[in-house]
């Protein structure tokens, strides 16, 4: 069984970060963890990774093309206004 399902992501580009949202399926509770990705790639060497679980990191790892082509990004859209 895996032990972390990542379910989306959120980018916030105009700081170089993306929240990482999912669960731990052991204990069945969300998490949500925010990596730095400067130029829409994900630096796994940055400080704010290294107090994540082993199996997350590692799954971060395996996962880091998907996340950095769009894979998981949630949709979202341009205001348009209506005249």
């Amino acid at each position: 069984m895996e032990l972390y399902r990542i379910f989306y992501t959120f980018r916030t580009r105009d700081l170089n970060f993306i929240t990482i949202t999912g669960m731990d399926m052991i204990n069945r509770k969300l998490f949500s963890v925010l990596v730095y990705s400067p130029d829409d790639s994900i630096d796994l060497l940055h400080s704010l990774t290294r107090d994540l679980p082993e199996p997350l990191y590692d799954l971060i790892l395996e996962e880091k093309a998907k996340i950095d082509l769009g894979y998981y990004d949630l949709a979202t859209w341009e205001r348009n206004v209506i005249h």
